[in-house]
């Protein structure tokens, strides 16, 4: 008898636990990559662009205002609700102007390494998550310019740090493919440039050489989530 009751236990045990949902494992991984465009301040570099149109008589020479930008980005999901991040963005950014005799050229492109968090409080089954995320930015620039040598680019080299804080809308019903677009603000300043020897660099007197890419972006994204 007390053999049959102990059998008896073991099934409804063994049938509990086949009947039992399973329990997803907590941890998942995305890889995002993604292409926009950002906009700069660059308040210190255009004022420098207006005085040198002005002492050369060039009318072709633009701000420098905007830029393509690039960025990979893995993230580390727990319970597909908030993830740790880390990755890089590139940023382009250029203008140039044709002269009667040459061409000046301003080239301002950086490398920036980002670490920070994303959340997702809102979470539709079958349609999109909307997510809000807030990076630190660790940036490394090389500004370079012909003005000085027109025949070669003189390059001066600055690094800085900021955040740039943004919301996301990305799909989650074409697994494990996840469309999305990014839009946010950035607060990107590098305030001290050198030359190669490393002193350091001015546009002119009274104007430090600064590069600014604080300003909104947006980025069209794409991402592969395990």
């Amino acid at each position: 008898m007390a053999y049959r009751i102990r059998t008896a236990f073991a099934a409804l045990a063994i049938l509990s636990l086949a009947a039992a949902p399973a329990v997803s494992f907590p941890i998942g991984f995305s890889a995002v990559g993604g292409i926009g465009a950002g906009y700069y301040g660059m308040e210190a570099l255009n004022r420098h662009l207006q005085i040198v149109s002005q002492d050369s008589g060039l009318t072709t020479l633009g701000n420098l205002s905007s830029g393509v930008n690039f960025r990979i980005e893995g993230r580390i999901w727990l319970y597909d609700l908030v993830a740790a991040t880390g990755g890089f963005e590139y940023f382009w950014g250029s203008t140039e102007s044709q002269g009667s005799t040459s061409t000046l050229t301003y080239q301002a492109p950086s490398d920036v390494y980002t670490v920070g968090a994303i959340v997702a409080p809102i979470r539709i089954e079958n349609v999109f998550n909307l997510c809000v995320g807030l990076n630190l930015c660790f940036a490394n620039s090389v500004f370079g310019t012909n003005e000085v040598i027109p025949r070669r680019l003189s390059e001066f080299k600055g690094e800085g740090r900021g955040c740039e804080l943004y919301a996301e809308a990305h799909t989650n019903f074409i697994n494990p493919i996840e469309v999305g677009f990014q839009m946010g603000y950035r607060r990107l300043a590098l305030k001290t440039f050198t030359d190669k020897y490393g002193n350091t660099a001015s546009f002119e007197p009274g104007n430090k050489m600064e590069i600014d890419y604080s300003g909104a972006f947006f980025y069209l994204t794409t991402a592969i989530r395990l």
